[in-house]
């Protein structure tokens, strides 16, 4: 790898987070979600769940791909995209896990666009989207190995539960977000992401 390479951003200010447009970016959602599945089978690949992961986690990938907008879009879902210079470096998705609950899926970040600082930014539009929804609670899942996502989960007010789904990977972590629980700090989430990233949509 070049220097450049290994070097992240640390300043988003010029990043810009709006909901996606799906008359215009169905097939640029697509591209993203299916950038996340190579994540996925390239980061699951070393674990003990790995032929779980390609028989189920990988095949339930392809089929939302199919299917988009499907629950990802209206009237109960989203998804949010990030913006540098024009181009997209990220993006999340929104759906109703069930009545009141919503969930947290497909976050991707281009890998020049990874540091310190986005994944609170991005999970924080998805939050402020999901109570525009209605939704009182949101759920997410990451995987045991994603250290730096299940730090800024906790920070941001996610607390652990257990399982919701059959996850295929051994070990996978759940989290859920309660809008009444943390609407003390909400607020300062929400004023550190305009600092950094200025949303819109």
């Amino acid at each position: 790898m070049t220097k450049s390479e290994h070097t992240h951003p640390t300043d988003y200010s010029d990043t810009v987070l709006r909901r996606v447009i799906w008359s215009k970016e169905l097939d640029t959602v697509r591209e993203l979600f299916r950038a996340y599945r190579d994540w996925l089978a390239d980061h699951a690949g070393g674990t003990a769940g790995a032929d779980s992961v390609a028989s189920m986690g990988l095949a339930q990938v392809d089929r939302v791909i199919s299917e988009l907008p499907g629950e990802y879009g209206p009237p109960r879902g989203d998804v949010i995209l990030a913006f540098k210079d024009s181009e997209i470096v990220a993006c999340g998705a929104l759906r109703e896990w069930e009545p009141s609950v919503g969930e947290i899926k497909r976050i991707h970040v281009r890998a020049d666009h990874r540091g310190p600082g986005f994944g609170p930014i991005l999970t924080g539009a998805l939050l402020k989207r999901a109570l525009e929804l209605g939704f009182e609670r949101v759920r997410v899942d990451t995987l045991p190995t994603m250290a730096a996502a299940i730090e800024f989960y906790q920070e941001m007010g996610f607390k652990p539960i257990p399982a919701y789904w059959p996850h295929p990977v051994p070990g996978a972590l759940f989290f859920e977000w309660n809008a009444a629980e943390s609407a003390a700090s909400a607020p300062k989430h929400r004023r550190a992401g305009r600092t950094r990233a200025r949303g819109r949509g």
